[in-house]
This record gives structure tokens, sequence and C-alpha cells, in this order.
């Protein structure tokens, strides 16, 4: 006779919405695994069996926080390629902000090298069609301005989440945005 299933997906899945939702409101220092199973009504047992344990659990949770990150970078290119580079930028941003504690997940932990490039290849495909365009300098290397740009981009929020930048600079995001993507411009005709 098979025996049923005591930890299903259904557990997982809850177990996961709970540890995002504690993480997104307290940081990763608030999760614990015999609060999250308690909150869970199930016991730890559950999240061995399920996860494999917390370095399972804290994989599916940069698994998931990587894929809502990712949903922020979805946007669609525009009639100038400029200025699409300035919406992704703002969306990175914006990403950042909504959920400042899964935006650390993804670039804290260990699998940073596809955090990066999950960060980068929409900046690089942006950058191509400008290029592709002729909307920058012939001499521009795409992959260059991409690196620049998310540097701009990842260290202004990584400041900002942190309350580093100077009084009143939150406002000026996009101007610096602009400003970068203006030093690639193609000379006019």
């Amino acid at each position: 006779m098979v025996r049923p299933k005591v930890h299903d997906e259904a557990l997982r899945d809850r177990l996961l919405r709970h540890a995002l939702e504690r993480v997104s409101a307290d940081g990763m220092p608030a999760l614990s695994l015999r609060a999250l199973a308690a909150e869970c009504d199930t016991s730890t047992t559950a999240v061995y069996s399920l996860f494999g344990g917390k370095a399972g659990l804290l994989t599916a949770l940069f698994d998931e926080a990587l894929r809502r990150f990712r949903a922020h970078l979805a946007v669609p290119p525009g009639n100038d390629t400029l200025d699409d580079l300035v919406q992704l930028a703002l969306a990175y941003r914006q990403g950042a902000l909504a959920q400042p504690h899964l935006f650390e997940v993804v670039f804290d932990g260990d699998p940073q090298e596809l955090a990066s490039g999950a960060a980068l290849a929409p900046l690089r495909e942006f950058v191509q069609r400008a290029v592709e365009d002729d909307a920058v300098r012939p001499d521009l290397d795409p992959a260059t301005a991409a690196l620049a740009l998310w540097a701009t981009v990842h260290g202004w929020v990584c400041l900002q989440l942190r309350g580093l930048l100077p009084p009143g600079a939150e406002s000026r995001f996009e101007d610096a945005l602009r400003s970068v993507t203006a030093g690639w411009a193609a000379a006019a005709p």
C-alpha cells in the first residue's frame, strides 16, 4: 500500500510564501526555521523533507526573489533606444526599492554570477539595440556600456537603500542616468 504524502507541494508553497513574506518584511536575520514551521502549522521536518534543509530553502528563496526582480526588468522596448536604457534603469531601481530585502537576497547570496547575469542581460540587449539603431557613438563597446550603466544604477540603489545618498539625491536619479546615456549618444547628422 502506498503511503500518503505528508509534505506536499501545497505545504512547500506555503512555507516558501511565508519565508518570502518574513524576509521581505524583516530581512534574512528574521528567518527562523522553527518560527516558519510554526507559522505554517507544521514542523521543521517538513522544511527538511521539502527543501533538504535551510540551504535548500535559501536556494528556493533566491530563485523566487530573482524571478520577481527579473519581472521588474521586463521593460518593453520603445522607439527611442537611449530612453529605453533610462526606462530599464528606472525599473531596476523601482524593483529594488519595492522589495529591498528580496533585492538583498538576490545580490548578497552565493549565486551572485546568476544575479549579475540577470541584471546585465537586459542592459546588454538594450545597449546592443542602441548600437544597431546608430543611436550611440560607433566606438562605444556595448559590454562596457552595459557594465557602466549597471554600476551606476546598482551603486545608486545600494547607496539609497543604506541611506547614504545626500539629501534630495533620490530625485536626481533620472538626471544622472540621462547624463550617462547622453555621453554615449551618436553625433547628430
